[in-house]
């Protein structure tokens, strides 16, 4: 019985679109642009922003432990593009992102992006930023001076691997965008 409570729960409370179904056509028009994430230091622009949250997954069979995956964002404005941009970096370690907002001020990235979300002329504002779910540095990987385990010749490196971006796309159409908005670019609007 218990079990059955817990799928219903999990039903009716967890808001989750069908991004798996979608995931190869909205992953195949991701392409590479590259950014600039200003200093802070220029009264002229917004400044970056960095901010922790967290999505609901559902309900747990061992009790009512809700089950939920982390989020990490940087919010930043790119001045060749004219629009707010949102770094999304979801279910990774706290630590190792902590400090990412002043690991990627003055920065070029090659920001991976999906062009309909690019061209969508209702995207690039503050308050709804273009998402981005991968990146590297330009003519150097984003890092930091580290002697922690895990480091390689000093430093750490910030970039995500390949499973982490694919992971960053599909959590994203699965428990990030909002069902009415998913419904409305993915399903007609049913």
């Amino acid at each position: 019985m218990f079990p059955l409570f817990v799928f219903l729960y999990n039903k009716i409370t967890v808001l989750k679109n069908d991004g798996e179904k979608y995931f190869n056509n909205y992953f195949s028009k991701i392409k590479p642009f590259i950014l600039s994430v200003p200093s802070n230091e220029n009264d002229n622009l917004p400044n970056v922003e960095a901010n922790y949250d967290s999505y609901r997954k559902g309900a747990s069979l061992i009790g009512f432990k809700g089950l939920m995956g982390d989020v990490q964002t940087v919010t930043f404005y790119d001045v060749g593009f004219k629009k707010f941009f949102i770094i999304y970096l979801l279910d990774v370690d706290y630590q190792k992102y902590a400090n990412m907002r002043t690991n990627l001020r003055k920065k070029k990235l090659f920001a991976y992006l999906n062009q309909d979300d690019l061209n969508n002329p209702s995207y690039g504002t503050k308050e709804k930023p273009v998402p981005v779910f991968n990146f590297k540095g330009v003519g150097e990987p984003i890092r930091y001076s580290s002697d922690n385990e895990g480091s390689i010749n000093g430093y750490k490196y910030l970039e995500p691997t390949t499973e982490q971006y694919k992971h960053n796309v599909l959590t994203y159409l699965t428990y990030i965008i909002p069902k009415k908005e998913f419904k409305q670019r993915f399903e007609g609007g049913k």
